[in-house]
């Protein structure tokens, strides 16, 4: 019996061996492409499993993307350690962690690998919208719109790590004659000429699949209700971030953000769990919090977060409890799977007070050392995944792009720059996140700098791991609305016990860091791009 899992699994494979043939698309690859080409003309395309096939591969280069949403996202803002682990070993993107970028060290090359993904979604949208005589007018549009929900989901990160880029809506290499790669150069875009772009395609998604109710379909598929929470994400960043020739909308960009969200967290399809930890349970995903997620399975694909775990070898033996106490060897099971190549400052952890759930439900914490007073620890437990019973350990945990959590939290943040009183939402994450200790912690407003702070300290304790922190260090502001990226008070002291970063994320004079530079490849290939302002030629 073919069950709807095995299915899936059929397409995603099939679907990804066509869309192999697009991949590392450079000027000396374009003649190959051509050929490619020339056979999935004949052979693609005629059927509606086919269709979806294509489809469900794309979703699959989402997922695939998101080590490239996390060096994007998560890893430049301040929270990872940035010498050694606990335990002695050396940690990954070092000069990303500290924010060490310029024409030579870009952090990331090729613009993240993300024009890739989009060339395949503007072949699909090219197909399915000029071809395709199979589909029904509902089935054409359901396609349509996912796939500009998530061309614009791939611009969006682009447009805040690079501000104007390179808009590109056909899959000119694959269906064009290739005589000269020069036709293919292209300049960049304005900041606004891009975020007009997003804006567009936002509302293209929203429009055409208007028919559709909130909640339906997998949570591991585009959806209405991810493309209205990125619709509400952009006009958030839209109204606050002055990027280039954009500049900062205001109330009017708001307006459309608060009603955006409110029309998910009015639904009554999405809630806050009870228990924050059952969010991640590998035994409950696709819960009532989550409205789009990345689908990781044993079968199928894992996650990284291997490279978040403590190392036995060097864990076990040696790592205690806060009383001193020597932990038993492998106290999350892992089985011998784990390198703790990226590991939170233990004073991001203390941040987090200790009847706060989400402290344990995020952190497994250990200390190490002979005497007293011990070393402090931690390992990351969003995604550790879960061992079978072959005794087998698997990071096959989902990865959380859109919660119920992150959608309260965005509707306090535009309350407070509407200037009404955010207090509501940020008491509901605050009172699930403490239970029955929640008396003596609530939120009560004051000031748009004091709301400003808080939704971005409540923001960092839900959503560790959710690749959100960079961007909202960039669009929460101080009193004179500048960015928290620049505020002491934001940042966390590599020793765990100083009480405060002695220096804020990026200084005054490295407010060009807000945005990304482009590696040398791109600009001496293509002379049409410029660098990244700031950053040299």
């Amino acid at each position: 019996m073919i069950t709807s899992a095995m299915k899936r699994n059929r397409f995603i494979a099939f679907g990804l061996f066509v869309l192999s043939l697009f991949m590392g698309v450079s000027c000396n690859k374009l003649l190959d492409l051509k050929a490619i080409d020339e056979y999935t003309e004949g052979n693609f395309w005629n059927t509606k499993p086919q269709v979806e096939a294509y489809l469900t591969s794309i979703y699959g280069n989402v997922r695939g993307s998101y080590s490239t949403m996390r060096a994007f996202g998560e890893l430049r803002a301040g929270m990872l350690k940035t010498t050694v682990s606990t335990t002695g070993e050396n940690q990954y993107d070092v000069n990303l962690k500290l924010n060490l970028l310029d024409a030579n060290r870009t952090g990331v090359t090729n613009w993240g690998g993300l024009y890739g993904l989009i060339l395949r979604v503007n072949l699909f949208i090219k197909k399915v919208k000029e071809e395709c005589p199979f589909l029904t007018d509902a089935e054409r549009k359901a396609y349509l719109g996912r796939a500009h929900g998530v061309r614009a989901f791939y611009y969006f990160f682009l447009y805040r790590t690079y501000g104007g880029v390179v808009i590109e809506t056909e899959p000119r290499v694959v269906t064009e004659a290739i005589d000269s790669p020069s036709k293919f150069y292209k300049e960049r875009s304005t900041a606004k000429q891009t975020l007009d772009f997003i804006k567009s395609e936002v509302d293209q998604s929203e429009s055409l699949l208007a028919g559709e109710t909130l909640g339906s379909g997998p949570k591991i598929d585009w959806s209405l209700a991810a493309t209205k929470m990125l619709k509400a994400e952009v006009y958030l960043w839209s109204a606050k971030v002055t990027t280039g020739d954009h500049t900062a909308g205001g109330e009017a960009d708001l307006q459309v953000a608060k009603a955006t969200l409110n029309q998910i967290i009015n639904s009554g399809v999405y809630s806050l769990l009870p228990e924050f930890s059952k969010v991640f349970s590998t035994q409950n995903k696709n819960n009532a919090e989550v409205i789009y997620n990345l689908y990781f399975d044993r079968e199928e694909a894992t996650n990284d977060y291997v490279l978040y775990m403590y190392q036995k070898a060097l864990f076990a033996g040696s790592a205690k409890d806060k009383n001193g106490v020597l932990l038993p060897g492998d106290p999350l099971d892992l089985r011998g799977e784990g390198r703790l190549f990226n590991e939170y400052k233990y004073s991001v952890v203390k941040a987090f007070d200790e009847t706060d759930s989400r402290r344990s439900a995020t952190f497994f914490e250990f200390f190490v050392g002979a005497t007293a007073p011990y070393s402090p620890g931690a390992v990351m437990k969003k995604y550790m995944g879960q061992t079978y019973a072959d005794g087998k350990h698997v990071f096959d945990s989902n990865i959380l792009v859109y919660r119920y959590a992150d959608a309260l939290l965005m509707l306090a943040e535009v309350k407070n720059g509407l200037g009404e009183d955010p207090s509501t939402e940020i008491n509901a994450v605050r009172k699930r996140a403490y239970g029955t200790h929640f008396a003596g912690h609530e939120y009560t407003h004051t000031t748009f700098a004091a709301a400003e702070l808080a939704i971005l300290q409540e923001r960092t304790k839900e959503f560790v791991g959710e690749y959100k922190r960079w961007f909202d260090l960039i669009r929460l502001q101080d009193a004179s609305k500048k960015p928290l990226v620049f505020s002491v008070e934001a940042n966390f002291p590599e020793d765990p016990n100083e009480a405060q970063a002695s220096r804020p994320i990026l200084s005054a004079s490295e407010a060009h860091k807000v945005l990304w530079p482009l590696d040398r490849t791109i600009v001496n290939q293509d002379p049409k791009i410029t660098q990244t302002p700031g950053y040299g030629r």
